[in-house]
């Protein structure tokens, strides 16, 4: 039987699990394209950018916790759209991270929905993320999540 979890506000001390979490995921992705590369300052800029986003009003940082233990997290944002494009605002997942050992439990369900609901709470209309090509189980997850592709991002080397 799977062990119980729960989803609750990210405060300041989650930080350091946080950026664990991050850096392994980021490992992950650059092991799997060598376009992916972090700078020497990646985790201490991550660490400001998390940090800028527990205090905002407009982004919603979620923990998820399991066996005493954060075992993922989530950081959505509202985004202001170009002027002259419709909505005006829109939500933007930046990250959702799951512990390796965690995943497929229904974590990353969990914190998505809590996202969802605080955009719902603030009359967002509409979410948005990216993820790399190479992701499949994150492409799979994302259309099970209800998104569909809406643009293609491309990328060449000169």
């Amino acid at each position: 039987m799977d062990q119980p979890f729960g989803v609750r506000a990210a405060t300041l001390g989650d930080l350091p699990r946080i950026l664990e979490l991050w850096g392994a995921m980021m490992a992950e992705h650059s092991d799997q394209d060598p376009r992916i590369h972090l700078t020497e300052g990646a985790i201490p800029a991550y660490r400001a950018y998390v940090g800028y986003h527990l205090a905002s009003g407009e982004s919603c940082v979620r923990v998820a916790e399991a066996a005493g233990q954060v075992v993922g997290f989530s950081l959505l944002t509202i985004s202001r759209n170009l002027p002259m494009f419709l909505p005006a605002r829109y939500g933007y997942l930046s990250d959702l991270v799951v512990a390796p050992a965690w995943r497929r439990r229904g974590i990353g369900r969990a914190l998505f929905a809590e996202g969802l609901d605080w955009l719902r709470e603030n009359k967002i209309p509409s979410a948005q993320l990216q993820f790399y090509a190479f992701n499949k189980s994150g492409a799979a997850f994302w259309k099970a999540m209800g998104f569909n592709a809406y643009y293609t991002r491309m990328w060449r080397d000169l």
